[in-house]
């Protein structure tokens, strides 16, 4: 196949969260459970939800919207966690969760696709705000992320 003709597309989950989707490539995620009653650590910052057991593994449940300096949403029926491996190789915590709003969707994603919203300023977890197949979302920053889980893991 000629390189000049071929298309990259990515398969992506479009995570629902307060007030968005979140775009992130299916390679990262390793599963998708139904969500369980999560009781965060004392002291914890409030986008530690707490941990849920996968696999012989505390996996600790993180709120994308209060990583973002948002609110954290109130408890909804349907809800999912959303298993991420991380992307750091020395990274002693092999994964983290996102707890999403709703059902994750799986799709097929091509550069046209995607439109950056240059009026719209990111948050602090976001790498950027775009428009999915004409919905509102944000790429999020997963270096972000989990620069601040294992800031958190380190002083622990």
């Amino acid at each position: 196949m000629d390189s000049e003709n071929t298309v990259l597309d990515l398969s992506a989950l479009l995570l629902p969260v307060t007030g968005r989707l979140l775009v992130v490539p299916t390679s990262v995620v390793a599963e998708i459970i139904k969500r369980r009653e999560l009781t965060p650590p004392d002291g914890a910052p409030d986008w530690l939800l707490g941990h849920v057991k996968w696999h012989h593994e505390a996996v600790p449940v993180l709120s994308f919207e209060a990583l973002n300096g948002e609110p954290v949403a109130e408890e909804e029926t349907g809800s999912r966690i959303v298993i991420i491996g991380t992307l750091g190789s020395q990274a002693e915590q092999r994964r983290y969760a996102l707890l999403t709003r709703g059902v994750p969707n799986l799709l097929r994603l091509t550069p046209p696709d995607i439109q950056q919203l240059d009026d719209v300023v990111p948050g602090p977890a976001e790498s950027m705000r775009v428009r999915v197949h004409g919905q509102a979302a944000a790429i999020p920053d997963l270096d972000y992320i989990e620069s601040r889980l294992f800031g958190l893991l380190e002083t622990d």
